[in-house]
């Protein structure tokens, strides 16, 4: 990557094994827990975490589709030219999801360095962009 990118992970995908494996490929990566704390990273607003990532020029990574389709979150990715990944099945396991994620490494690499906002779903073989529900 010529830019390095850094990444927040959301809570639904996890605090260890998937932030380790990405740092282990080299990846910058920051959980919602370490941001937030054990606690609070519970009750914080999507709204919130998606503004303060964007914020800090971070790729979002998480599991929940729909994330591009609620209003709130999709304005809030609007409005703060979110870049966001989503690993495109919620039930899959976390060795699963990381696999997805690194067998998308060059693709994910290229297409995080073009500005936001945008949505793009994590497949096994491929990204895909998800229509965001908003303006």
């Amino acid at each position: 990557m010529p830019r390095r990118s850094r990444f927040f992970v959301d809570r639904g995908v996890g605090s260890r094994l998937i932030p380790e494996g990405l740092r282990a490929i080299g990846w910058e990566v920051v959980t919602m827990d370490e941001r937030y704390g054990k606690q609070e990273s519970q009750s914080i607003p999507d709204t919130q975490w998606i503004r303060d990532a964007s914020a800090l020029g971070e790729v979002v990574i998480t599991k929940d589709r729909n994330v591009a389709k609620r209003p709130l979150e999709a304005q809030a990715i609007y409005v703060n030219e979110t870049r966001v990944l989503v690993v495109t099945s919620a039930h899959i396991t976390a060795p699963e999801s990381l696999e997805r994620l690194l067998s998308n490494r060059g693709r994910i690499e290229k297409l995080v360095s073009q500005p936001g906002p945008f949505v793009l779903g994590v497949h096994a073989d491929r990204l895909e962009r998800i229509r965001l529900n908003y303006p």
